[in-house]
């Protein structure tokens, strides 16, 4: 070994050094790694606590769960979606004739799948009076039916005579096809 040392120059001796000691800081390091960010075990009892405490929160959700699904249900369109939106354009098109407003547009947008239901989004957009834009939200907004008045943005066009441009968007949601043939 004393040989294998003197034929090495002094810059190799300390290379040598140097990896020596990175070894010997670096596999303890890896074979016995400190602790995990100071982490401790719960206690049984306290462990059982928690536990207890998230079975019951599970257990309340799933009753929740269960007593919404039905009213969730109300809510949504067994049609599909082809055969619906021309259905609800003229129950719209009922709603604007029964506020005396004229609807310039409804134009359907892109639709939105939520795990297994479709929310169908409709742009309207016309030119009224004020005061019978607000009938019109109502009875589109109606908590018997099933249409939700998801934004929409009030412009006044003429001041003086209290015309404003509405562009709204109304929302539906249907049972998507895949939901359809699990409950059948």
């Amino acid at each position: 070994m004393s040989s294998f040392w003197a034929q090495r120059t002094a810059s190799e001796r300390r290379m040598i050094i140097l990896c020596l000691i990175v070894v010997a800081v670096a596999v303890p390091l890896m074979l016995f790694p400190g602790s995990g960010g100071g982490k401790k075990l719960l206690s049984a009892k306290e462990a059982r606590l928690q536990y207890d405490s998230k079975l019951k929160e599970k257990t309340q959700l799933e009753t929740d769960n269960d007593r919404l699904k039905p009213l969730i249900d109300q809510s949504l369109y067994k049609e599909s979606p082809e055969q619906l939106i021309p259905k609800v354009i003229r129950t719209l098109q009922g709603f604007a004739k029964d506020s005396g407003i004229h609807l310039r547009e409804i134009k359907p947008l892109r639709s939105k799948r939520l795990g297994n239901v479709t929310k169908e989004t409709l742009s309207v957009r016309f030119t009224t009076d004020f005061a019978k834009t607000v009938p019109f939200f109502y009875r589109v907004d109606d908590p018997a039916g099933r249409l939700v008045m998801e934004k929409f943005n009030l412009t006044a066009s003429d001041p003086k005579t209290r015309t404003v441009d509405v562009d709204a968007q109304i929302a539906l949601y249907t049972q998507s096809e895949a939901a359809a043939a699990e409950g059948s």
